[in-house]
């Protein structure tokens, strides 16, 4: 449907009534195109006159009607342009009034503009709107930060942390710290002000410097009034707990006094936040769950806090291996948060889409983050895509864009600031030659004792982290890791701990048996890589047969080949290569037509082409890549000496009887109950 083409008014239109006025005058003030409810709050009539005088304008051209509403002709635009200042003022704050209880947006929208034309605002309708969700951050910010210059000392300050947190929500985080800054450089605040604004900007701070952020906290919790200890206290507690400080236990004892001694609703978020940070920091995920499900991050008043909110309950559903669920709540967050929540909740969906083997979706989104960010990247955001980076290069056979990765990107900073980088470091462990990054994997084992933050969010994190630690022969530092799973696995009694805790401590102790429970609960999560990865260890565990490592090992290639985890699926393959190469086999006989020179993979597969399957069906069969068949088809072809398919069932059909029993299907894995 085509939108009617407006007619050009003559230069002599005008409105003729005072009706018709008022309605030329609200449609082309309007920020957008206007409906006739709309048109009659605005002036104050009734809608059957106002409807009019509509009719009368639209007639006239000075007034188009389109699919979306009323628009203003180009020729009644520059008449209302050329008013007064002092009356478009009048015309704007009028309209932001009518507009304030039912369209807050263009109330906001209206009230900036009358503030750039005359200078005024009414600051109880400039709280009103700030403080509304309805309000977009940016036109919030923008609105206070063109009120600022005229307020009175009392409401500055205020205004300032609004402004504050509203350009962080609308994701101009810098600009929020500028401001800030330069504030405290001014120092025209008194001190209870100064450490209000010092303590925000410390908030800030803490997914880039926690070190800074809590001298900053501290700072300010001495200067600042106890009607505001509780924020900051919890805030302080939040930074701690998440660097796995060790002040983060009398921090939050702290804040929770202050908080019961002066409640604010504000301040138990955080202090909420705090309490499951910690119990996130100890590993007791149903903790955190339950501490979080008591905060409604949907109340207007709180959503400078409400992105924080999502983001840990996404962690929680990640850290219990309720994998559909995280993947709902990404979308619902994607839908209701501002600008500045959309990178978190992003890495988050990232680090989902790593746990349960996604790793080409993982991998395009990561890069897609760091190359065209939707919002600020904060350092923990940043080191938590780089993570998914890292680790889908290991697991598709790409080593050097890994470790370039891992070279270029890692800053070196000490603890605490090195703490929201721990997902790369966690990352590095990935790597099949795990000297190449000692420091960084020790580094990571260091940190993940402290909190098991960076362990809950990436199932396969823990038990890698061990294994590279033994191939370091660092045993110390990988039965500490593997401690710290058990007791997360204490704490959160659920089938993917269990396992997790299990598959560590089987490593430690070269325990096949456990290795085995390992391989049961996890079979009963949807963390399929670290389910591959702990049959690929039972099967290189020294202690266990060859009739099970046999079976183990090519599972574990047959579900890094549906997961495209090509990397992972070769040094599967070549274990079993290997495995296979250990069998007693029969000595070939003078008329073996050379069957006995292929291994037991590839006579699986010479059965089935020479029975007429096709390479695709032989693929599915035998849980493989295309890619992989054929090039197992190529060497079969070149050991036989011959050239086709035709050949192959000639020479098949005339094998000996007494064929090794290891040179059929049968040697391929079975599906079992839990193969995903």
């Amino acid at each position: 449907m085509t939108e009617p083409t407006p007619r050009t008014a003559p230069r002599h239109a005008r409105p003729s009534t005072v009706t018709e006025w008022a309605v030329a005058r609200a449609v082309a003030l309007a920020p957008g195109p206007c409906r006739l409810p709309h048109l009659a709050r605005l002036t104050g009539r009734p809608e059957p006159e106002v409807a009019d005088a509509v009719a009368a304008l639209t007639d006239r051209g000075l007034l188009a009607d389109t699919a979306d509403g009323l628009t203003a002709g180009h020729g009644l635009r520059e008449q209302v342009r050329a008013l007064p200042p002092s009356l478009l003022g009048h015309l704007h704050r009028r309209a932001a009034d009518a507009l304030a209880g039912t369209d807050p947006g263009r109330a906001a929208t209206h009230l900036l503009a009358a503030v750039r034309a005359t200078g005024e605002a009414d600051p109880e309708l400039v709280d009103r709107l700030v403080g509304d969700g309805g309000v977009d951050p940016a036109a919030g910010a923008d609105l206070l930060l063109a009120v600022l210059p005229g307020a009175d000392a009392g409401t500055r300050t205020r205004w300032l942390l609004a402004a504050g947190d509203l350009l962080v929500l609308a994701g101009r985080g810098d600009e929020a710290t500028d401001l800030l800054a330069a504030e405290l450089a001014a120092d025209r605040t008194g001190a209870a002000d100064h450490g209000l604004l010092l303590g925000r900007l410390g908030s800030w701070q803490a997914a880039c410097r926690p070190s800074v952020a809590l001298h900053q906290l501290d700072r300010a919790r001495r200067l600042a009034g106890p009607e505001h200890h509780a924020w900051l206290a919890a805030t302080a507690a939040t930074v701690a707990a998440r660097a796995g400080h060790p002040r983060a236990d009398a921090l939050l004892r702290e804040a929770g006094r202050a908080q019961a001694a002066r409640p604010s609703a504000r301040a138990g978020v955080r202090l909420a936040l705090a309490r499951a940070a910690r119990a996130l920091a100890l590993g007791a995920v149903p903790t955190a769950r339950d501490v979080l499900a008591t905060v409604d991050p949907g109340r207007p008043a709180l959503r400078a806090e409400a992105a924080a909110v999502r983001a840990e309950r996404i962690a929680v559903r990640l850290a219990l291996g309720e994998y559909a669920e995280a993947a709902n709540a990404v979308r619902a967050a994607h839908d209701d948060l501002p600008p500045s929540g959309t990178p978190a909740v992003l890495a988050l969906s990232c680090l989902r889409m790593l746990a349960v083997g996604e790793f080409q979706e993982a991998g395009a989104q990561a890069r897609l983050a760091l190359d065209a960010p939707p919002g600020p990247l904060t350092d923990e955001v940043r080191a938590a895509l780089l993570s998914v980076v890292v680790e889908v290069a290991y697991r598709l056979g790409r080593p050097a864009a890994a470790r370039a990765v891992l070279d270029g990107e890692h800053p070196d900073h000490p603890w605490p600031d090195r703490a929201p980088w721990a997902l790369l470091r966690c990352a590095a462990a990935a790597d099949p030659e795990p000297l190449r990054h000692p420091g960084l994997i020790r580094s990571a084992a260091a940190d993940v004792t402290g909190s098991a933050r960076p362990l809950l969010l990436v199932a396969q994190h823990g038990p890698r982290l061990v294994r590279a630690l033994l191939l370091l022969g660092d045993t110390h530092r990988a039965r500490a890791v593997a401690d710290r799973l058990a007791a997360v696995a204490g704490r959160t009694p659920v089938p993917l701990w269990q396992g997790l805790a299990g598959h560590a401590d089987a490593l430690v102790r070269r325990d096949p048996s456990a290795l085995r429970a390992a391989v049961r609960a996890l079979r009963a999560t949807g963390a399929g890589p670290a389910l591959a990865d702990a049959l690929l260890d039972l099967a290189h565990s020294p202690r266990v047969r060859l009739a099970e490592a046999r079976p183990a090992v090519q599972e574990a290639a047959a579900r890094y080949g549906r997961l495209g985890a090509v990397g992972d699926q070769e040094r599967a393959e070549r274990w079993d290569r290997r495995l296979t190469a250990t069998r007693r086999r029969p000595a070939p006989g003078p008329a073996a037509h050379g069957l006995a020179a292929l291994t037991a993979r590839e006579a699986g597969i010479a059965e089935l082409l020479a029975a007429g399957a096709t390479k695709q069906q032989v693929a599915g069969r035998l849980y493989l890549s295309f890619h992989t068949v054929d090039t197992h088809l190529r060497a079969i072809y070149a050991k036989l000496g011959i050239r086709s398919r035709v050949q192959l069932a000639r020479l098949w059909d005339a094998r000996p009887v007494s064929a090794p029993p290891d040179a059929s299907p049968s040697a391929a894995p079975r599906s079992s109950p839990g193969a995903g």
